[in-house]
């Protein structure tokens, strides 16, 4: 059992990156996030936010409900694989470009994602809170989160929905107690 998981975590092409409480930089730790990750045995509980384009608000909300002092706030953010690449021609695929060409686009999109992370990271660490990152790289968002689940032994997790356009008061939240999830839907 322990291999599937080994398995699912290399599938979803696991990135960890940290920024610890005074650094707002997304540093690469590599081999090592399995570390950060077990030696973490205190007695805080560690929070797992999953964290989109516009998901300042759960963060938010994570952070005045689901935070403990002396935790550590895990952003989850899954990402598409990269097959086709945007072209002024249309998408082309992965193997119509050069390698230069590629390498371009990559850093291009790390870049994105670096600067959307940002935000995130800036708002934990004006709340004194200790910060890392996961990348997560999937074709579907709650499948990636949900097999992370059993490989890190997530037991807190945050994740914000788009409230229906029918309800028009407040947001909802739903917490599952067996799997430790809090559903935050936020108005749009």
């Amino acid at each position: 059992m322990e291999e599937e998981f080994q398995g699912r975590a290399t599938e979803l092409q696991l990135q960890c990156y940290s920024a610890r409480i005074m650094s707002p930089e997304i540093v690469e730790i590599g081999d090592e996030s399995k570390t950060i990750i077990s030696s973490r045995d205190g007695g805080a509980t560690d929070v797992y936010v999953a964290v989109g384009k516009d998901d300042i608000d759960v963060l938010k909300w994570a952070l005045d409900h689901a935070v403990s002092p002396g935790c550590c706030v895990f952003l989850l953010h899954v990402f598409p694989p990269l097959t086709y690449i945007p072209t002024p021609v249309g998408r082309l695929a992965r193997s119509q470009l050069s390698q230069e060409q590629l390498r371009v686009y990559i850093n291009e999109e790390n870049n994105r994602r670096r600067n959307l992370l940002q935000k995130y990271i800036r708002l934990c660490t004006d709340a004194k809170v200790t910060v890392d990152t996961l990348l997560l790289e999937g074709n579907t968002t709650a499948k990636a989160i949900l097999q992370l689940i059993p490989v890190l032994n997530i037991t807190n997790l945050v994740i914000g929905t788009k409230k229906p356009l029918s309800t028009k008061f407040g947001a909802f939240i739903f917490f599952n107690p067996f799997l430790g999830v809090y559903f935050l839907q936020i108005p749009i």
